[in-house]
């Protein structure tokens, strides 16, 4: 396996040297994602919101500058991203305001709440099955509650309008899973556009 191989598969599961690297690299270039996607979902202070596959913990970092009220609950699978967004977030996890958890989205923890949000961030496409997923978290979801799906694509040869495909291939899912007024946003960011998907847990 040549050492590119190697690296890419580390945005998958971040663990050792290479995930290390992986993990500033993705909180270099995750701010602008982050940052929209709680945008997009009206975060409110008493919101309690899940993260699934929260990386270095940007995402987390960011709705705790909004949420004093709620609690932030991030899921990842990453032994590393753990430590990264456990060094990020220190302060608002010894608060009680934020809990990291490791974990799969595929298999998810028992919650002892429901959530008002729930985002996740360049990681749908690593589930092998996304449909079920989905069903899974509308288990730990609010009525009425929103979840966003955010995807920039980084394959070889992706365009704007591989944003647009994967983002209807989205709500597809989220409409199997069982989701309502499901909309699709597009950002110009750099180096491709990036989708968000929000769905209504109904």
């Amino acid at each position: 396996m040549g050492i590119l191989k190697k690296f890419g598969d580390q945005f998958k599961k971040p663990e050792g040297f290479f995930g290390s690297i992986a993990g500033k690299l993705m909180a270099t270039v995750s701010a602008e994602k982050n940052k929209w996607t709680i945008s997009l979902l009206n975060v409110k202070k008493d919101d309690n919101v899940l993260e699934i596959g929260f990386g270095p913990g940007i995402g987390i970092e960011v709705a705790s500058k909004v949420i004093q009220d709620g609690k932030i609950i991030g899921i990842d699978y990453s032994e590393k991203m753990l430590q990264q967004a456990q060094k990020r977030n220190k302060d608002s996890i010894q608060k009680g305001q934020v809990e990291l958890i490791l974990a799969d989205a595929q298999n998810l923890p028992s919650f002892n709440l429901l959530f008002d949000k729930v985002f996740s961030i360049n990681t749908i496409i690593f589930w092998g099955n996304p449909v079920e997923t989905l069903k899974g978290i509308r288990k730990f979801m609010k009525e009425n509650g929103v979840i966003t799906i955010t995807v920039q694509p980084f394959m070889k040869g992706a365009t704007e309008e591989s944003s647009k495909r994967l983002g209807i291939e989205i709500s597809n899912q989220l409409k199997d899973a069982g989701y309502s007024n499901i909309k699709m946003e597009l950002k110009k960011m750099k180096p491709i556009a990036t989708v968000c998907v929000l769905g209504v847990n109904s």
